[in-house]
């Protein structure tokens, strides 16, 4: 195993090393030093190792105070140096720029940081044969920094996201324009809210899954007061929703996947929402986010049409079976074709999505675009496209740590077969609506919802653009708080996840269903 060292003269380095780390050196193990840190500095990597220095100095000699730390008067330059050495060779590159007088700490520190990390882009890219498409952006949400651009008046975003953050072109392109065209659903009603109902359970539980999902035949027993409780949380959180005179205008069924429980139970669940959260309201979006095809039947689409639903996604992930048996999941390609044909062909006219992920174990560019093939052909109105994230806590990541291997995409390729799928998008007349990142991703790439125009989901826009407030409902759902405060700018707060676990739920559903709608009146109170 090769060392991998990555060194900052100032703390405020260490988390940007440690994102820098896993950009470059995925699934390796290195270490990040900086002052502070117990011990001495460590000193250089071995001739097959790697190190990476970043310093910062103010010029005009000293070490001097960090500047974000306040105490310079008038202008002060500051100097920064990024060196490389490694197996392929040692580079440099340095920058500098200068603190103003009247420039607040946090925001100096902010310049600072994207300097050195643009300049360790530009110096390690060519030593290791990899330039990351995304730049210096490791965040989840890059599309939210286009927005603050736009918001301030920027006239060219492509340029600055190219130049100052070293996003490649075609990325620059790509986020620049999922966020114009969200730009109009954004910030429409200050009143308006999403709702989010989370359902733990699941037929089997994927190979590639980290939720606290529990599969639905070992846990029976556990759904009726599951669903009960939900029930209570609906009832307290609609009273609240109309006596604040909130207009909800997308609710989401995830989960897990919601449509797991028996008929009845799918049923039932529907109509408790319809009696207390949709009273009164009139959803311009409703989905179901059925996950898995075998949950589909003709009972349970008939209970989502006569409820409102009018979105649904039934998500293959591939359409090989060899992949589907080594990911855990219980239904066929073809159970999945019938599924699809069966959600297409009901007469409630659903707009259907369907889900792919790029990167499974096991699979080559050969199984990839075996899938691609089966969406040109079916068409959806919506194609989410996700990049694998192997998550601490799935069955993948512990079946990598027990040496078990299968084929892996490199990034070249997954990059490849990213563009592919953006391709059979445009083909099918679908445009790029949605956007995010993960850790931990196969190439360091993207997750992209496409869609029809006028098929875009408004949920995802809002929950992923956080413009909005976000109401969780059921087992883990997590809801966001977002007040607006003009002129562009809003408020946010996550707050705390209910829990995932469905009895710690059933026993606390009410308790946090309450302190949710203390949380809705101080938003929304007059």
């Amino acid at each position: 195993m090769r060392s991998i060292l990555l060194r900052g003269n100032s703390p405020v380095f260490a988390s940007d090393l440690t994102q820098m780390g896993h950009v470059f050196f995925p699934g390796e193990a290195f270490s990040v030093w900086v002052p502070g840190e117990d011990g001495a500095a460590p000193q250089a990597a071995p001739p097959d190792g790697w190190r990476v220095d970043v310093v910062a100095l103010p010029s005009g000699g000293g070490e001097g105070g960090p500047p974000w730390q306040g105490g310079s008067e008038g202008a002060l330059p500051w100097h920064v140096a990024v060196e490389v050495s490694g197996p392929a060779g040692r580079r440099r590159a340095e920058g500098g720029l200068t603190q103003t007088a009247d420039e607040s700490p946090r925001t100096f520190e902010h310049r600072l940081r994207r300097l050195a990390k643009g300049l360790l882009v530009d110096v390690l890219s060519p030593l290791v044969g990899f330039r990351p498409g995304w730049g210096i952006l490791t965040g989840v949400r890059p599309t939210k920094l286009v927005h603050q651009m736009l918001d301030a008046g920027e006239p060219d975003p492509v340029a600055r996201l190219t130049g100052e953050y070293r996003l490649a072109p075609e990325k620059a392109e790509l986020v620049t324009g999922v966020a114009r065209l969200q730009r109009p659903y954004l910030g429409r009603d200050p009143r308006a809210v999403s709702l989010y109902i989370g359902i733990p359970f699941c037929p089997s539980i994927c190979s590639f899954c980290s939720f606290s999902i529990y599969p639905i035949n070992q846990h029976r027993s556990q759904v009726s007061p599951f669903l009960e409780a939900l029930g209570r949380e609906m009832a307290i959180i609609g009273e609240a929703i109309r006596d604040l005179g909130l207009r909800v205008e997308s609710i989401y069924f995830g989960g897990g996947t919601p449509t797991s429980p028996r008929d009845e139970d799918f049923a039932w669940m529907l109509q408790a929402a319809e009696q207390h959260l949709l009273r009164g309201q009139a959803p311009a979006e409703y989905t179901m986010e059925g996950g898995r095809p075998e949950t589909f039947n003709k009972a349970k689409l008939d209970a989502m049409a006569a409820a409102g639903v009018n979105r649904v996604s039934v998500n293959p992930q591939t359409t090989v079976q060899a992949t589907l048996m080594h990911l855990g999941r219980i239904h066929t390609v073809e159970k999945f074709y019938r599924a699809y044909d069966l959600v297409r062909s009901h007469p409630a006219g659903f707009t259907v999505n369907t889900d792919i992920i790029i990167g499974l174990p096991g699979e080559g560019p050969a199984e990839v675009h075996h899938t691609l093939a089966d969406m040109r052909r079916l068409a959806p109105d919506n194609l989410t496209v996700h990049t694998l994230a192997v998550k601490r806590g799935s069955r993948i990541h512990g079946e990598g740590e027990a040496g078990e291997v299968l084929r892996a995409l490199t990034p070249a390729e997954a990059e490849a077969l990213v563009q592919d799928a953006a391709e059979t998008a445009r083909a099918m007349g679908q445009r790029p609506y949605y956007l995010y990142r993960q850790k931990f991703m196969v190439g360091a790439l993207e997750n992209v919802g496409y869609a029809l125009p006028g098929k875009e989901s408004l949920y995802n826009i809002q929950m992923m653009e956080e413009r909005q407030t976000v109401i969780g409902l059921g087992a883990g759902a997590t809801s966001k708080w977002y007040k607006p405060l003009g002129g562009n700018r809003g408020w946010l707060l996550k707050a705390p996840a209910n829990p995932g676990d469905p009895q710690t739920y059933v026993e606390r559903a009410e308790e946090l269903a309450r302190r949710k709608v203390e949380h809705l009146r101080l938003l929304y109170g007059e």
